[in-house]
């Protein structure tokens, strides 16, 4: 709170002070009131993923004040939640403004956490004395993973009344709680979780000047974020009395300069705008900051380095052409080059340092860079019967090639296959709106994607014949309509469907095909004058096929088909005035989710495993509202919600913390999800 008040102590300068004068306008509002929740649940969290909802009083507020051209707002929203939020704004029009704010989030994984470890929230962990906690929850300590995320900061800009102008703002964010994380432990290798402290610090400054013309803009602009972490490594101990590190995100610095260029009014009614940047991203650390002795450990003694320097560079360029040279007929000409180039160390190490090569933790592989160059032309014309036709061609070259010598600084490139692929897109467009009560529009898309791999093709005996989805022969075909209904007066409906299907070459370990379909509908219908009644429906669909291969082995081969598939619906009534000085909200939405998951052997066309429970939920919402008017200026607002979640996995079924005889051990992140709440609230509004 004291840095809102500075904030609005700091900003009141740039008010004059004559605005106390008789001729200022204020206008604003407070609310207070309180809530009652209630929430029947074993880990509420799910309710409260992202929000502050308790027994507890509330309010709000909002200030506008204006004088001339001079102008001042102030909003605040759950004044004393975990979810709050200020902002202040002002200036003068045409000559300077101003923004400050500060709002918090927090993000609740789960509540009610078990850990047998001790020194829960720091990067230490210990195990407590004795045994019995392997075979028992009863001992083990609560906590919640929970993280709060806090944002504040301010903005100045000034043009003075020129064609000029500067802007520079600052911002600091700061994160602070626990995170589910897992590991393998030690010496079968099964799966310990425990909660991650999580404590960052992130400030940005950014800075921006330039030229506003009536015909040419420009403008260059500069970026510096600073990020720090301050818990660089977790030790946890395993329980043959060995401790395990866990190195943990590092401080990092991002910086970027970027400029803007455009030019109107050129011939042919043209527009020409052109932007470039370039960026860096870069940290360095070393291994005693992250707990690893070099010296002592086996593992590490043959390192080739014991510091790490990440450096990571960006270069962005972009130019587009917008005409008009008839009056029914508009282009659009593009082109677009993105480079990536990581010059980042490479680490390695010896399995014995006897041996005579680095063996293990070449981390070039994961060094990706790449080159993107996409270019495209977008061509417009109006028909008769107000239509009017679209087309367009883009062509699209991501290369991921590269001929470095291994364990030798430089660019590397992606690591698996293909070296780099192509993409050819079209598309055309067609709307009509002829008809005063209809307006419609329909597109298709289709994307044909190459790739240069050479390589023998034998996706069931060569492990280098992995090629991941996202760099196959992709075939796309993708198919967008929609209708907007005006029929009568205070009645009007929408209707939009998307169709579109990928086929990928059909590859070892990787997706095959997905369909995905959507189809969305919408309703307003203001009944009378003081009533007014909407809807929507909606549906999705998807359906993936892949192939997984647990080995090289014809017979392990099997097929996976994922199907998800989502249905949504929602009314809302609005009666204002319904009886004398009494409003009244209502809605209600429903949703459902439900996916399946089903494996099949290849070879034998056999059916192995068949998941119907797989991501599924219900989640049902009611809210409404009655608001009384006292008087214009003085409202009471009683509200209702009720909300209730219903979540189904096969991963959760059965739950347990300990999972013998493998020797897993499990918090209880996530496991039980379900809840059914009722919110209850009664507030005050005063307007002035």
């Amino acid at each position: 709170m004291k840095k809102v008040y500075s904030a609005i102590l700091i900003c009141s300068l740039g008010f004059p002070l004559s605005a106390v004068a008789n001729d200022v306008e204020i206008h604003g509002s407070l609310e207070a009131g309180v809530q009652i929740v209630d929430v029947n649940s074993n880990n509420s969290a799910k309710f409260q993923e992202y929000r502050d909802l308790d027994d507890d009083f509330i309010g709000m507020f909002r200030l506008d004040v204006l004088k001339d051209d001079y102008f001042l707002k102030l909003d605040g929203k759950h004044l004393i939640q975990d979810d709050k939020e200020y902002d202040l704004s002002g200036g003068k029009y045409g000559k300077f403004k101003y923004n400050f704010y500060y709002n918090e989030m927090p993000h609740n994984y789960s509540f009610d956490a078990l850990s047998f470890y001790n020194g829960l929230g720091t990067n230490h962990l210990v195990l407590p004395a004795g045994t019995a906690f392997q075979t028992s929850t009863d001992t083990w300590n609560v906590f919640d993973y929970t993280v709060q995320h806090k944002k504040y900061g301010g903005e100045i800009e000034a043009s003075l009344g020129t064609p000029f102008f500067f802007s520079v703002g600052v911002e600091r964010r700061e994160q602070d709680g626990t995170r589910p994380f897992s590991a393998r432990r030690f010496p079968n290798f099964a799966v310990v979780e425990f909660p991650l402290p999580v404590s960052y610090t992130t400030d940005n400054l950014n800075m921006k000047t330039g030229y506003l013309g009536e015909n040419i803009s420009i403008s260059i602009s500069g970026f510096i974020s600073s990020f720090e972490n301050d818990n660089k490594f977790l030790t946890y101990e395993t329980f043959d009395n060995v401790d395990r590190n866990v190195v943990l995100d590092p401080d990092n610095t991002f910086s970027k300069v970027a400029t803007d260029f455009s030019w109107r009014g050129l011939p042919l009614h043209s527009t020409l705008a052109l932007s470039g940047s370039y960026a860096n991203l870069s940290n360095d650390y070393s291994a005693d900051e992250i707990n690893i002795n070099a010296t002592t450990m086996d593992e590490f003694a043959s390192l080739n380095q014991t510091t790490f320097d990440g450096d990571i560079d960006y270069y962005n360029f972009s130019t587009a052409l917008v005409s008009n040279p008839l009056a029914k007929f508009d282009t659009k000409l593009y082109y677009r080059f993105q480079k990536k180039y990581n010059n980042s160390n490479r680490i390695t190490y010896k399995d014995d340092p006897a041996d005579a090569a680095p063996t293990r933790g070449d981390n070039a592989k994961e060094l990706l860079s790449y080159e993107h160059n996409t270019a495209g032309i977008e061509l417009g014309y109006r028909l008769p019967m107000r239509t009017k036709i679209d087309a367009g061609y883009e062509f699209d070259y991501m290369d991921r090639s590269t001929a470095v010598p291994a364990f030798t600084d430089g660019p590397v490139y992606r690591y698996d296959n293909p070296e780099s692929t192509t993409n050819n897109t079209f598309f055309v467009k067609l709307k009509n709106s002829s008809l005063d009560w209809l307006t419609g529009k329909i597109k298709y898309k289709y994307l044909k994607r190459d790739s240069d791999y050479t390589g023998v093709y034998d996706p069931y005996g060569d492990i280098d014949s992995i090629i991941r989805f996202d760099g196959a022969n992709k075939n796309m075909n993708e198919v967008k309509v929609g209708l907007e209904f005006y029929p009568i007066d205070r009645l009007d409906f929408g209707v939009d469907y998307t169709y579109q299907k990928n086929d990928y070459d059909d590859n070892r370990e990787t997706r095959t095909d997905d369909v995905r379909n959507s189809v969305y509908f919408d309703v307003a219908w203001h009944a009378f004058r003081k009533a007014t009644i909407s809807a929507f429906v909606g549906f999705e669909s998807t359906d993936t096929d892949a192939n997984r291969i647990t080995s090289l082995q014809a017979d392990t081969v099997y097929a996976q088909r994922v199907d998800d598939n989502f249905w949504t619906y929602g009314i809302g009534l609005n009666l204002p005035d319904i009886i004398y000085k009494l409003s009244l909200d209502l809605s209600w939405q429903y949703q459902k989710s439900d996916g399946s998951v089903n494996y099949d052997n290849s070879i034998t066309n056999t059916s192995l495993v068949n998941i119907d429970d797989s991501d599924d939920y219900v989640k049902k919402t009611l809210e409404a509202k009655a608001i009384y008017e006292f008087d214009p200026k003085l409202l009471m607002t009683l509200g209702y919600l009720y909300e209730t979640y219903e979540y189904n996995d096969l991963a959760f079924a059965n739950y347990q913390n300990i999972v013998l005889p493998n020797g897993d051990y499990y918090t209880g992140v996530f496991f039980d999800q379900d809840y059914t709440a009722n919110v209850g609230y009664l507030t005050l509004t005063y307007k002035f």
